[in-house]
């Protein structure tokens, strides 16, 4: 009998929904941990970090589009369970994809705005949970950086060539789902 072997892939998604603490710090292994709302990050990877931090590089770019006016996201319900996650990035992933819905665009008058490597999704719903966010990994990328022994460039530095590269090829190709939808049904 032949045995049948088949690969998941294990996706997760953590919408925040306004402003939240974050709190980057070296566990008892001795490996950087990022603590956002609802999950505990552990960094086993560098370019896991790198590439995080340029997500949100990214992201920051794009703030302005998907958040065209300040709009309190309101109370969204919570389940009387919350689900607490530990995720390890212990792989080299190769980019972020940057998603994002404006305000405009929305039914509900609420824009997000996501970044996802790997399985990993975070989703902002609104420009105070961005920034929370944005603050959060570049305090866990720094840490990173600043140890040395992965020859990382510093925040800074990726933070500089993100936006050159936007410059170069336009922040426009950042596209938002509602422009990829209707770019996708004039085809």
């Amino acid at each position: 009998m032949e045995t049948e072997t088949v690969d998941a892939v294990s996706r997760l998604t953590i919408l925040l929904p306004g402003a939240h603490e974050t709190n980057a710090s070296i566990g008892l292994t001795l490996i950087p941990l990022l603590k956002i709302p609802n999950a505990i990050i552990e960094f086993r990877h560098p370019t896991a970090a790198r590439v995080w931090w340029e997500g949100w590089c990214e992201a920051a770019a794009i703030l302005d589009r998907a958040f065209l006016e300040q709009v309190d996201p309101g109370e969204l319900s919570e389940p009387e369970l919350t689900i607490n996650s530990f995720v390890i990035l212990d792989d080299a992933p190769r980019r972020a994809k940057i998603r994002a819905r404006s305000t405009a665009a929305s039914p509900g008058g609420i824009g997000a705005l996501s970044v996802t490597v790997g399985g990993l999704t975070i989703t902002c719903a609104s420009r105070a949970a961005v920034e929370c966010q944005w603050r959060g990994w570049r305090e866990a990328y720094d840490m990173f950086a600043q140890d040395g022994g992965f020859g990382l460039p510093s925040a800074d530095q990726v933070a500089e060539r993100v936006r050159a590269d936007q410059r170069r090829h336009g922040a426009a190709e950042l596209l938002t789902a509602t422009e990829e939808q209707r770019a996708a049904r004039r085809r």
